[in-house]
């Protein structure tokens, strides 16, 4: 499943915008000429949107997914595996079981979240490696799943993390947040 996200290039039949039940705000990506943005929101700590847009259907162990993108200023464009997506009342998907592999420029860290009982959402970070990622510039992130692995490749840097606790089967997507995330392209496989 491979999606290009230039103008007119797509559709979001395979894909869904789906929002964390961290925050309120539903909004969706901005088109431009040759990727989608994350918009704006003032009301947001960083000023702009948390979200999301994801596959419509789980994949197994054993899938790759990856995105070219690139980000400015404190941005961080990321992955994100979440293993269930919940459609709510007002007719958008949510998540809250969930890891993010999240690029930024001093590295990549690894999040693993969760929806507690009273629908707050907690996290730890599983994995922080720090080094300068240039802004600006289109990034290639990939992300293996295997039975107890991540094997993370970024522009051809290659990290494993142990994860105990993946799941046996995952919503994939990617997610802009704190400032202007641009994605390029999406691919499954």
């Amino acid at each position: 499943m491979q999606f290009s996200f230039q103008k007119s290039a797509w559709d979001e039949s395979a894909l869904t915008h789906a929002y964390t039940y961290r925050f309120p705000y539903t909004s969706r990506f901005i088109q431009l000429p040759d990727c989608i943005e994350n918009p704006e929101n003032p009301a947001m700590p960083d000023g702009y949107d948390y979200l999301s847009l994801m596959t419509r259907q789980s994949f197994p162990l054993g899938t790759t997914v990856t995105t070219r993108c690139s980000f400015t200023g404190m941005a961080a464009p990321l992955l994100i595996f979440s293993e269930d997506l919940e459609l709510c009342e007002d007719g958008c998907y949510r998540y809250g079981n969930y890891f993010e592999v999240v690029l930024y420029k001093k590295g990549i860290n690894v999040w693993r979240l969760w929806r507690q009982e009273d629908g707050s959402v907690t996290w730890h970070k599983r994995l922080g490696v720090e080094f300068p990622v240039t802004e600006e510039e289109i990034h290639t992130l990939s992300v293996t799943f295997s039975k107890e692995y991540m094997d993370i490749d970024l522009d051809g840097m290659k990290l494993s993390l142990r994860v105990e606790d993946l799941f046996s089967s995952f919503y994939l997507g990617i997610t802009g947040c704190e400032g202007p995330c641009r994605f390029y392209d999406l691919a499954v496989e």
